[in-house]
């Protein structure tokens, strides 16, 4: 996530640019969206005034601790990765201007919602959480348009199909050559996370779906850009990879764990922990060869696609199946 775009307006000497502007929109549309999910409270003779205002300040306490958490977060990541930048200019550790990893956003968004609806009570805060999922998840596809067809939007593969040398497919880096226009995929696939995680929530389910499809889609679309941010001791593969990847194995495990003890280890365990393990294998099979066939971008991320999709119903599917007595 770039903020760093063409100037906007000027505060005395201060340049805001529409990077700015356009993520200060995004939060306070992910936010209504929030508030419209989660709610104030129940409506009606059951709901108690205590009640209403505790969820009230939790919504309000979370308007001030997501952004606050998501930046410091995701600059803490972005350092991590990027430590020389900052070893060479110092103040921009404590600029809001510049890049944050999307990792550290998302966890910061995550606590901001965990530590807001804590005294709301258990009820409240498991609709508050799924709730933010779905928020943060309209806040990443909105602010996406600040790198959307400029220097920003950093595609890997070369297009040299002229049928496909087009917006919004692609787009023209350095009046050279065209490159996929990834924040664009990136703003619909979100956008679409999104619509599904509110549709979630209001069916009262869990948060967890959401981030499963939004670690799935994130393992695909990092490595489709050329700036990605890697650990200090790896080049391979990106830092958000291995972040989705550790999510998606955690949550396998967990959600294998509570399904054996509440039904028994039963025939369909196997085949869809299978079935994930055979995605993951593909997946890091094609990340490995995308990088060394740069001609068959869309053949490698065509069956990358496939495959964190077939991790992400692997999970839920045994999330959320009951097997038949």
């Amino acid at each position: 996530m770039n903020l760093e775009t063409v100037t906007a307006v000027y505060a005395g000497n201060t340049r805001i640019g529409y990077g700015a502007i356009i993520a200060v929109l995004s939060y306070i549309s992910s936010w209504c969206l929030i508030c419209s999910l989660a709610g104030a409270g129940k409506k009606g003779e059951d709901a108690g005034k205590t009640e209403i205002l505790k969820n009230a300040l939790a919504l309000l306490m979370y308007l001030v601790f997501a952004p606050v958490l998501a930046l410091t977060f995701g600059r803490a990541v972005y350092w991590y990765s990027h430590h020389e930048i900052f070893a060479r200019s110092p103040e921009l550790l404590y600029s809001v201007e510049g890049s944050f990893h999307e990792a550290g956003v998302v966890l910061g968004a995550f606590l901001a919602a965990l530590m807001s609806s804590f005294f709301a009570g258990k009820k409240f805060m498991k609709k508050m959480m799924s709730a933010s999922a779905a928020g943060t998840m309209l806040f990443l596809s909105l602010v996406s348009l600040t790198s959307m067809f400029n220097d920003a939007d950093r595609g890997k593969a070369v297009i040299e199909d002229a049928a496909y040398q087009r917006l919004p497919v692609s787009y023209l880096t350095g009046g050279v050559e065209y490159r996929p226009a990834v924040f664009f995929w990136k703003f619909m696939v979100l956008g679409i996370i999104a619509l599904i995680s509110s549709i979630l929530c209001i069916a009262g389910k869990s948060a967890l779906y959401t981030y499963i499809c939004y670690f799935a889609a994130m393992a695909v679309l990092d490595s489709a850009r050329y700036d990605a941010s890697f650990l200090r001791s790896n080049g391979f593969v990106s830092l958000m990879q291995i972040v989705s990847g550790v999510f998606l194995i955690a949550s396998l495990t967990v959600c294998t764990v509570r399904s054996v003890k509440r039904h028994g280890f039963r025939a369909f365990h196997l085949i869809f922990i299978l079935a994930f393990l055979a995605g993951l294998g593909l997946t890091g099979y094609m990340e490995y060869y995308v990088q060394r066939h740069g001609d068959l971008y869309p053949y490698c991320y065509a069956l990358m696609s496939v495959a964190c999709f077939v991790m992400a119903a692997s999970v839920i599917r045994i999330a959320v199946i009951i097997p038949r007595k």
